[in-house]
């Protein structure tokens, strides 16, 4: 426990009960601190026995039961601190008070910045929706934002002076596991070849380097798991300084251990950490300096971004809005808000600014036609996602109450737009526009528009990454329901990730029929059915009105994915979520596979011979 704050003599009892109620409160804020880190990382530190016993349910449940930790001990340290300040909990002067007194408590903390946050986050969940003033929260002033610190406790270092063989066989061995090697010799050898081939190809010095037994591996001594993989994190470092980052996936079958491929560079790792993708766990109790040695390996990727990926999400917003202000603060005053590109949303109104990467996705006050959900249906949509395994095609969202922007960054005509549309979550006040209610996302480039802007290449890749991201959001038990292209967006990797989750559902929900023939053709033409319709039926030969604008595309989904029209493919997913099977996805290319390029050397072989 740390040390209380010591104060000097006040001058009457009122001032003395607040500092007695303030003081009382900092320490009931820091213990719900304290238990919920201790919850969340005895969640994680579980990880490794379920990566061992191949227990992938389990893996889905641990990550869905951390994900409440942080707002159940939010609700929790809440209703205690009801309880002590009683009539004083409303008084501004004493939440100051203890916000003061806490800071001194954590001032020497190792996880300082999610302390912060965790004090934040208690004072908002008490004052809800009454105005909330930064002078009472943790979050711009300097002294709160941590620069980036030592992080040599974290990593451990192998010498290349034996070689660069032996130092990669050494660093697989010292990642110890209850389960064994299904081919050690021959999995090390090929790491050793695709990370002196990468080398070559993205960083000479360091492959020269290396090539001279010159330098030595670097890497973090926790391990990173999600899902069914788990990743060595790490570079490869030459004796003048220049490095190249690594992260090698480890899976483990019913054979036993294999390492599955590694990505280099930091374009490759920030694919593994990127934002469509559920949270590692992390065996760590210093989280935030985890951050600092991730910042070092992938630099173009935010300090929100990291913490996000590792599953401190909170933190990650309170990271973003500094990054917002500051990015604000830093771009041209003719960088205005603006309507996002795209098709206006029937459900959220989208906003952005050209030189930014990100959207602010507002829910309407009224939907257009024919949408029939309520406000409250489609946050628990957005809620449901955040729960979900999103396979590398779902977009992670952020979402905030009472996020304020710079007035003087919007139009006249915009605010206008704003008001009739969403009037109900705006208020302007002086200078700032605060929205109640906001999603945050990535921004990216619509399917509907990238088609029409890309050579025929291009349009064939990512018509069947299209259909690609449709069967593995299916094989996750998450049926998309409007997959209307402009409802999916294109990354900067040309993956196709979908962002519109007002009709998204889980796939045991959804009744698939074929639709049922008449010999009748007049009722095929009917505006009225001419058969029962229940409200979960999704006939599937009608999803190829999606591509009714754009046959070039269409032809060449239908080569990749014309079973997707029938109600056969989607029917034979559901018995396999019903019978607990839960698909392989994989957070880099086919072609980074060993098994890939271990069947191309062998083919490459026949082919000479």
């Amino acid at each position: 426990m740390p040390q209380q704050s010591s104060h000097l003599a006040v001058k009457s009892h009122s001032e003395q009960l607040n500092q007695v109620v303030a003081t009382k409160l900092a320490r009931a804020v820091y213990a719900g601190f304290e238990a919920m880190f201790a919850e969340f990382l005895n969640i994680t530190l579980g990880a490794q026995s379920r990566f061992e016993q191949r227990q992938w349910h389990q893996v889905q449940g641990a990550m869905k039961s951390r994900l409440q930790v942080y707002e159940g001990q939010v609700k929790k340290v809440s209703q205690a601190v009801k309880i002590i300040a009683y009539s004083e909990v409303d008084d501004p002067a004493l939440w100051l008070l203890a916000k003061q007194i806490y800071a001194e408590m954590v001032q020497n903390h190792e996880n300082q910045p999610i302390a912060h946050t965790f004090f934040n986050s208690t004072f908002g969940a008490i004052w809800d929706s009454r105005k909330i003033r930064n002078v009472h929260l943790f979050v711009l002033k300097a002294r709160y934002q941590l620069g980036p610190r030592p992080f040599d406790s974290l990593v451990s270092r192998i010498s290349l002076q034996n070689g660069f063989e032996s130092a990669i066989s050494s660093l697989i061995k010292r990642h110890v596991f209850r389960s064994q090697y299904a081919n050690f010799a021959d999995d090390v050898a090929m790491l050793q070849r695709t990370l002196i081939a990468g080398a070559k190809q993205q960083c000479p010095q360091v492959y020269e380097l290396l090539a001279l037994n010159d330098g030595y591996i670097e890497y973090a001594n926790s391990l990173f798991f999600r899902n069914k993989a788990c990743y060595i994190i790490g570079r490869c470092i030459a004796k003048n300084g220049d490095n190249m980052p690594f992260a090698i996936a480890l899976l483990n079958s019913e054979k036993g251990l294999q390492i599955d491929a590694v990505m280099m560079g930091a374009d490759q790792l920030s694919l593994l950490f990127g934002f469509a993708r559920t949270y590692f766990m992390v065996d760590t109790d210093q989280p935030a300096r985890y951050v600092d040695y991730l910042s070092v390996l992938m630099p173009h990727k935010q300090r929100f971004e990291l913490f996000n990926a590792i599953g401190f999400i909170k933190h990650a917003k309170t990271e973003f809005y500094r990054y917002k202000v500051d990015t604000t603060r830093n771009s041209p005053v003719d960088d205005k808000y603006t309507l996002a590109p795209g098709t206006p949303g029937m459900v959220m109104l989208v906003f952005t600014t050209p030189g930014s990467d990100y959207v602010y996705k507002v829910i309407k006050d009224k939907f257009s036609a024919p949408k029939t959900a309520t406000k409250q249906q489609v946050m628990a949509k957005y809620d449901f996602v955040k729960q979900a395994d999103r396979v590398g095609r779902l977009v992670d969202t952020h979402e905030f109450r009472y996020l304020a922007f710079d007035l003087s960054r919007f139009s006249d005509e915009l605010i206008q737009i704003m008001q009739q549309q969403i009037g109900d979550s705006l208020v302007i006040s002086g200078n700032a526009l605060i929205l109640r209610h906001v999603y945050v996302e990535r921004k990216m480039t619509p399917l509907n528009l990238y088609i029409n802007d890309c050579d025929e290449r291009k349009l064939q890749q990512v018509m069947v990454d299209y259909g690609k991201a449709i069967k593995e959001l299916a094989g996750a038990n998450i049926f998309p329901g409007d997959m209307l292209m402009k409802n999916f967006g294109v990354t900067r990797w040309g993956r196709v990730v979908f962002y519109d989750y007002d009709e998204i559902c889980p796939m045991t929900e959804c009744q698939f029929r074929e639709l049922p023939k008449t010999e009748d053709s007049l009722d095929e033409l009917s505006s009225e059915s001419y058969f029962d319709i229940a409200e979960n039926d999704v006939f599937p030969s009608q999803f190829k009105v999606f591509f009714s604008a754009n046959k070039r595309a269409f032809d060449h989904f239908n080569v990749a994915h014309q079973d997707i029209f029938t109600a056969t493919m989607w029917q034979q997913l559901q018995t396999a979520i019903n019978d607990g099977q839960l698909l392989d996805v994989y957070p880099y290319k086919q072609s980074w596979r060993f098994s890939s390029m271990r069947a191309q050397m062998k083919k490459s072989q026949s082919i000479t011979v």
